[in-house]
């Protein structure tokens, strides 16, 4: 018996909590026994639920690709980390759409699901397609106004108006987060100047620092990097969504050590704002 391992054992493997696990077995989506009563879950059967490598053939051969959200801790990573991982972002919705059309292994995502307080779960299990995938934690980022020092007296999303504002593109996580706030306050986009699209976080903000406009809805790490001033609005959650088998694939587990490495604390200290505390957590697992 000293191959089975406990209910809160296989918690603390996945980073799930144990009524998780509970609602897997429920739904015999999870390898377990009973005996006398109890749960127990063996080691190996677990990890070959995980990997899938010994009873599942894979149908498709996914490009190395993280699809979806731009994050620019996640952009440095994969470059560094040497995994071999390329990237292609263009928004939390679309990725999603192109994970669907087996475009990549893994999508960026960061959308606030306001009827239920929540990020990134409800979207994963009603638009993803594909059957076996991993919702993992990136980070927490801090994410608010962003404007040049001195330039304009803001304090809060109510001293917008006749500004520039760069935004960010449709289904993007910050543009619905954005016309959330807009609703919350009863605000309307007709109190902008004019608004200009930017697709990735470091174009918005530095398209503020180049005067092309007045004030983006951005990260507080892209903001210190230009030196603009900063005021949070959220603590947001990106999220990466993974396919199962790709989790373990030698390409993904050399991010996973890279992130484990000296060199990527050192990276960390530039990008304020960011708490990876609960990295690698799985949030939902399918």
């Amino acid at each position: 018996m000293n191959d089975y391992i406990t209910t809160e054992e296989v918690a603390s493997i996945l980073r799930i909590k144990s009524r998780k696990v509970y609602d897997l077995v429920s739904k015999d989506k999870i390898p377990y026994k009973k005996v006398m009563g109890k749960l127990l879950f063996s080691k190996n059967e677990i990890n070959n639920w995980l990997n899938k490598s010994n009873f599942l053939e894979k149908k498709h051969e996914l490009p190395k690709v993280i699809l979806g959200s731009h994050d620019p801790l996640l952009e440095e990573s994969l470059k560094r980390s040497n995994c071999g991982i390329a990237i292609s972002f263009d928004g939390s919705k679309k990725g999603l759409c192109r994970m669907n059309n087996l475009e990549g292994i893994a999508s960026g995502l960061h959308i606030f699901e306001e009827g239920k307080d929540q990020w990134n779960i409800e979207n994963v299990t009603n638009k993803l397609s594909i059957k076996d995938f991993v919702l993992m934690e990136w980070a927490k980022r801090s994410r608010g106004l962003v404007f040049k020092k001195k330039k304009y007296l803001i304090k809060s999303i109510n001293d917008l108006h006749n500004l520039n504002f760069a935004s960010r593109q449709e289904g993007s996580g910050t543009k619905i987060y954005l016309d959330y706030l807009f609703k919350k306050n009863k605000l309307e986009k007709k109190i902008f100047n004019n608004i200009n699209t930017f697709y990735t976080e470091t174009d918005a903000v530095m398209s503020v620092f180049e005067d092309e406009n007045d004030v983006t809805f951005g990260l507080k790490s892209e903001a210190n990097k230009f030196n603009l001033d900063f005021i949070e609005l959220v603590k947001e959650r990106f999220d990466i969504v993974l396919d199962r088998r790709s989790f373990f694939e030698d390409s993904f587990q050399k991010l996973m050590r890279y992130c484990d490495t000296e060199n990527f604390k050192k990276l960390l200290i530039k990008f304020d704002g960011y708490d990876v505390r609960d990295f690698g957590k799985f949030h939902y697992i399918s």
